[in-house]
């Protein structure tokens, strides 16, 4: 099963590139991690995700400007931009109806689509997303971050970012997500979108949601705090709240299967046999509890001083690194 690639052209003339594959009922994904066009084709993790979701949609996913395929010159940040691209490709491809499927800082942009046009979503998917995210992370951490970002190829910026999102997923997918954002985007071009995510505030328009919504968070994501996915669930109405295990913020690597048999369940597709994978259970949010105490240790890594554990994460891998080289040689 291979994509069908195309582009199409926004408002402004900024070129967009997406592609298409499977058939079925319609699934829009908004790019989470900046590109998602370039990953599908060169990462087999991310290869599995897409073509299982294809088994049973056509499934629509495209690259964030600024990245990718798509036109790199980018000078605006901001919700509206984004959902502009967004409404630019469903519009292109004349979807009437559709599923959104928004991770991350796909999130908001899927919530304001969803809210917009409230007669063509039929389901709505978020994971490890939120209303807004930039109540949950100190100012200091934010600008240190989106400067070091923001340096010309800066290893150091991308690996620090990436170090909370893998946590303890490990050295290979830390060189796997930080190679892959070198290739689709620009050190300028990370550090802005990152910081447009911290701005980004959709609690608004949350209540305004009409669609069926299904909202997973792992426990343990360092990246984005498992407190504001079960905010973004308790304003959206009678969203289904499905808390996973584990830390790897990205759902295209690691325990995939967990967040695609949730997907199936909830728009009703045939589930695979259960694996070994724990796949969530959904529970009521009045009477889901937080994460154990002895989950909640690192939390002064997350919320009072998270440049601590970034620099650790770092140290620790570079020491790592320089190892197991000297066993090579």
């Amino acid at each position: 099963m291979e994509p069908q690639v195309g582009f199409c052209t926004t408002p402004d003339g900024a070129h967009i590139a997406y592609a298409i594959l499977g058939q079925g009922s319609a699934m829009v994904l908004p790019p989470a991690h900046f590109a998602s066009i370039t990953p599908y084709q060169t990462v087999s993790e991310v290869r599995h995700v897409f073509d299982s979701l294809a088994r049973y949609h056509t499934v629509v996913y495209y690259d964030q400007r600024g990245a990718g395929l798509s036109d790199r010159n980018r000078t605006v940040f901001t919700l509206e931009s984004e959902l502009s691209d967004l409404e630019t490709v469903i519009d292109h491809l004349k979807l009437d109806k559709m599923t959104l499927f928004g991770a991350a800082i796909a999130g908001p942009i899927s919530i304001a689509y969803a809210a917009k046009y409230t007669e063509r979503v039929t389901h709505l998917i978020l994971y490890d997303t939120y209303a807004y995210y930039g109540k949950f992370v100190s100012e200091e951490f934010k600008a240190a971050l989106v400067s070091l970002l923001r340096e010309p190829d800066n290893w150091l910026g991308r690996r620090a970012q990436i170090s909370l999102g893998v946590a303890q997923g490990g050295m290979d997918y830390l060189d796997l997500i930080a190679g892959l954002i070198k290739e689709v985007t620009t050190s300028e071009i990370a550090g802005r979108i990152t910081e447009m995510a911290y701005t980004l505030d959709i609690t608004q328009l949350c209540p305004l949601i009409k669609a069926p919504t299904l909202v997973m968070h792992r426990k343990g994501d360092l990246l984005i705090d498992f407190k504001a996915g079960l905010e973004l669930a308790s304003l959206i109405p009678k969203a289904r709240f499905v808390p996973l295990e584990g830390d790897l913020h990205y759902y295209i690597l690691g325990d995939t299967e967990s967040v695609l048999n949730n997907i199936f369940e909830f728009l009703g597709d045939p589930v695979p046999e259960q694996s070994n994978n724990d796949t969530g259970k959904v529970e009521s949010l009045s009477h889901l509890v937080e994460p154990k105490p002895e989950q909640k240790k690192l939390d002064w890594l997350r919320v009072d001083n998270p440049l601590v554990y970034i620099i650790v994460t770092i140290v620790a891998s570079v020491i790592a690194g320089a190892i197991l080289t000297l066993f090579k040689c």
